[in-house]
């Protein structure tokens, strides 16, 4: 009798458990955080999600959670602006797309990363990864974007920006801002040195160089880590001095390193590591360089615009700093003046994709690029964007990129990603003189081979 009471006892309570959750389900809106909808469970009833899995969470609850892997985390110039961005977006999205972030620091660590995810088919839904060119190594995983941009967008993006996000007339990256870089020089010691002003061809650069040296002042602030991002703005600019040498640099994917041009640009870069920088270039990250500038250690350096908020605050610079900085165009009146890799999506579903577009669109959109450019001296990528408060010293870099004889890309949006790798490992044996610029060439030839 016990048994059978029981069972009876049980069932009751299996039934008005089940019922519960029916009547629970039968009700739709938002409370507490739980957002309810019309989902269906196998027996045609309604569902609930709290948002613990993100397939149910979609079904249930409306909100598509999208990831977004992001180095605009600590010491990155854009990490305030991001978080601005982030808490407006989800201040209007929040109650239809959760975007997750996750943070690594470094640009080379950003781009390891994403390798490495690559390779196992598990990218995040939106990436950006800083000007490098992902695109023709990971375009099997990234979304056509072209269907997603009409024409009112795309006309208002400048037409160098579409061209390094584009292969093969279909769009795989949404730009947000341009390329516009010179280099820095400090006016006080230029004048201790007795240099009036900045030099209008090499043999004058490198004269200036001398009279740096003489004066006890170390003239250029390089590196080799990362893909040397401060020696090859100098590198680039260097090969550039040729038609020949600015097609070069206007190149998609270049096979070839065996030219006049370059050899001649890299022998002139072992000549600046070996005579003209610190001593802790070799091997050395950006953040060296940069340091090295901003203490005055050096005289020069090469970078975009982004940096001059640096040179304003206070916790990296002596009061005043930004006073003695002025820019100016490379020798034979080059500049970078192009487009730059933009956020590529590699959604897997439809829902998710048009998620990863609607926020990718917030942080492209005319308000984005506006903060942009006053945060980070980033040139927007939409022609009409400007701004009245932003460091005089930004404008003085775009002026010099409207007047510039010679408009070159970057190697990061243009060269194979495996060559952008191989230039850290090659710049330290260039420098100390182990191999010659023949040879230097030779291996980022060999590098380009292996895409083919």
């Amino acid at each position: 009798m016990k048994k059978a009471f029981l069972k009876r006892l049980i069932g009751a309570m299996l039934i008005c458990t089940m019922a519960l959750g029916l009547m629970a389900g039968c009700s739709s809106g938002t409370k507490g955080g739980v957002t309810k909808t019309s989902g269906t469970n196998g027996s045609g009833g309604e569902t609930e999600s709290t948002g613990s899995k993100e397939t149910a969470d979609t079904e249930s609850t409306g909100v598509v959670e999208i990831n977004f892997a992001t180095s605009w985390v600590g010491v990155s110039a854009n990490t305030e602006w991001f978080k601005d961005r982030l808490k407006a977006f989800n201040e209007q999205y929040g109650d239809k797309i959760k975007v997750n972030v996750e943070e690594i620091a470094g640009d080379q660590a950003y781009v390891d990363k994403m390798k490495v995810l690559y390779s196992s088919n598990s990218l995040p839904d939106v990436i950006c990864t800083g000007g490098y060119n992902l695109i023709d190594s990971m375009k099997d995983q990234f979304v056509d974007l072209t269907s997603y941009i009409d024409n009112e967008w795309y006309d208002s993006i400048s037409k160098v920006c579409w061209d390094v996000n584009s292969r093969d007339g279909k769009i795989y990256g949404m730009p947000y801002s341009r390329q516009v870089i010179g280099y820095f020089y400090n006016n006080d010691l230029f004048a201790k040195a007795g240099i009036e002003k900045p030099a209008e061809t090499w043999d004058e650069f490198f004269a200036q160089c001398d009279k740096l040296k003489e004066a006890g002042i170390t003239p250029i602030s390089m590196d080799t880590a990362d893909s040397g991002w401060l020696t090859s703005l100098f590198l680039g600019a260097l090969i550039a001095q040729t038609d020949e040498g600015e097609k070069f640099m206007n190149t998609l994917q270049p096979d070839n390193y065996n030219t006049a041009d370059f050899i001649n640009a890299a022998a002139a870069i072992q000549k600046m590591f070996q005579n003209y920088t610190t001593s802790d270039a070799i091997g050395g990250k950006y953040e060296n360089g940069a340091s090295n500038f901003y203490m005055e250690q050096t005289a020069m350096i090469a970078n975009g615009p982004w940096m001059a908020s640096d040179f304003y605050d206070t916790s990296m610079v002596e009061d005043g700093f930004a006073n003695k900085v002025e820019t100016a165009m490379f020798p034979g009146g080059v500049m970078y003046n192009s487009g730059k890799i933009g956020f590529n999506i590699a959604s897997k579903t439809e829902e998710q994709t048009k998620a990863s577009v609607e926020f990718v669109k917030f942080l492209t959109s005319d308000e984005s690029q506006k903060k942009l450019l006053e945060v980070t001296g980033d040139i927007p990528a939409k022609v009409s964007v400007t701004s009245s408060e932003i460091h005089p010293i930004i404008i003085d870099v775009m002026a010099n990129g409207n007047i510039a004889t010679r408009n070159i890309n970057d190697y990061q949006s243009l060269w194979y990603a495996n060559v952008v790798d191989e230039i850290s490992v090659q710049y330290p044996m260039l420098a100390q003189g182990e191999i010659t610029p023949e040879e230097f060439a030779t291996a980022l030839t060999d590098a380009a081979a292996k895409n083919k």
